[in-house]
């Protein structure tokens, strides 16, 4: 009986073999630029790191409690924060109710599809400088309109001042990630099935009341999907506030990412920096396992 087994044991790992070799690669490129960047970026932590030079002053745990007694770090935070919450809201909504126009049916319906989609295709950089001239004090479009109604006294240097810097820069991040996902959305209200929508046809439902009680249950794992894609992709916002005001004026609109940058290149304290990216991932992780664990107890209680 034992030989039987140890022949059948030995005869499945010479099967899964083709398997790992297959996957083999992707373990590879895994260690390379995740696991091995995270663990040295976790020793660069703990020392006191200029960027140059061999690693020899070990500050231990120093360079963590420095960045948590940094009021500019969670500031940064809540910042990153505020991103977060109006791109939940605002631009998850906005590409649902898009997504759903394009499922209603309308006029071109195809050249709204593709140009609706073209800002996402636009590279960070580039959204950055074109927001950047559209807010322009002089000649910004906006405040051009804005003179010519006769408003001219709202009209105002929009990334310059505290108040509506941040605002300014959180309205140029929703515009670029509406159509992401608004093509996500769509793509999943395709997948419902139409016997849903002629049963509720024939009870002579409404449209509003086919939106809520059959696509919009049937988009909550997509809602939470989007949700965690946001959470994890605004974390590491980083091109778009570096060109349009880097992290100014006065640090109203500084995110964790370009304090980190800002700690790293500009002040050459790479082990604080560090120790903020290692924060920053953790947060991350934290979130995302939240969400997930959200996800997991609503398909729980479906069941």
């Amino acid at each position: 009986m034992k030989q039987a087994s140890n022949k059948g044991f030995m005869k499945d790992i010479k099967e899964s073999i083709p398997a790992y070799l297959l996957i083999l690669p992707t373990i590879a490129a895994f260690c390379i630029f995740l696991y091995i960047p995270f663990f040295n970026a976790f020793r660069i932590s703990l020392y006191n790191y200029k960027g140059y030079g061999d690693m020899t002053d070990f500050v231990g745990l120093k360079n963590y409690i420095t960045v948590l007694q940094d009021k500019k770090f969670f500031e940064s935070f809540l910042h990153s924060f505020a991103l977060i919450g109006c791109d939940l809201i605002f631009s998850i909504t906005i590409g649902f109710l898009l997504s759903y126009l394009l499922f209603k049916g309308i006029k071109l319906k195809r050249f709204f599809n593709t140009s609706l989609f073209i800002p996402y295709l636009i590279s960070m950089v580039v959204v950055g400088c074109i927001w950047k001239i559209i807010y322009d004090p002089t000649i910004g479009p906006i405040n051009q309109f804005l003179n010519l109604i006769g408003l001219e006294n709202l009209a105002q240097p929009w990334l310059s001042q505290l108040p509506t810097a941040l605002g300014a820069i959180i309205i140029t991040w929703i515009w670029r990630t509406i159509p992401f996902n608004m093509l996500i959305s769509y793509a999943n209200i395709m997948t419902l099935s139409n016997e849903y929508l002629e049963a509720a046809d024939i009870d002579g439902a409404t449209s509003f009341q086919k939106l809520r009680y059959i696509i919009l249950p049937h988009m909550i794992p997509t809602f939470v999907t989007l949700g965690i894609l946001t959470v994890t992709n605004d974390l590491r916002a980083f091109d778009i506030v570096w060109v349009m005001t880097q992290g100014g004026p006065g640090g109203a609109t500084e995110v964790i990412t370009s304090y980190v940058y800002r700690k790293a290149f500009s002040s050459q304290r790479f082990g604080t920096a560090s120790a903020a990216s290692i924060l920053m991932m953790a947060v991350m992780i934290a979130i995302t396992i939240a969400l997930q664990l959200i996800q997991r107890k609503g398909e729980a209680k479906k069941k």
